[in-house]
């Protein structure tokens, strides 16, 4: 009962659920369901940690918001889209900064566990410091590299219609 407990607490810290309206017009369609939004930048999407991963465009523009087209809206149409992120522990730059300095240390005991118990002819401060090095940045590239699939998962979804162009 407690594990399971922990494991919410844990769960919610490092992912905090997000959810945020905007309205758009619908600029262009692609390929398997996906719309291009327009919408007015507003503030909500400056504490978002995918604001970068489904906008594209500046702020005195407006965001282009690549959206789920679940009702089939056309380009011209005025729409209503949700954006679900999950800007939690996980998605900022200080959990980057702290899962690999317990990587550099992780390397660091696993450098120093081979070179004073095994005969690899090296010194254990140099092998630990290279292990170490590795560890820390093979943690950092699987944090920055698997970032982008982190922020696949907040791709918003057209929920409305508000009001459609007419076909001449």
């Amino acid at each position: 009962m407690i594990v399971e407990q922990l494991k919410k607490y844990i769960k919610q810290f490092l992912e905090q659920q997000n959810s945020f309206e905007e309205v758009g017009t619908v600029t262009e369609l692609r390929e398997k369901r996906i719309a291009i939004v327009k919408c007015n930048s507003t503030g909500s999407c400056s504490g978002c940690a995918a604001a970068w991963g489904c906008c594209s465009g500046n702020v005195s523009d407006g965001k282009q918001i690549f959206a789920d087209n679940v009702p089939h809206a056309r380009v011209g149409d005025i729409v209503r889209i949700q954006i679900e992120t999950s800007a939690g522990m996980a998605d900022s730059q200080s959990f980057l900064y702290i899962a690999s300095f317990i990587m550099l240390v992780i390397g660091l005991g696993v450098g120093y566990f081979i070179a004073t118990y095994l005969p690899v002819g090296v010194p254990a401060v140099l092998l630990s410091l290279l292990i170490g090095a590795a560890f820390m940045l093979g943690g950092i590239g699987v944090l920055r590299l698997g970032r982008p699939a982190v922020i696949q998962k907040s791709l918003a979804k057209i929920t409305e219609i508000i009001s459609t162009t007419k076909i001449d």
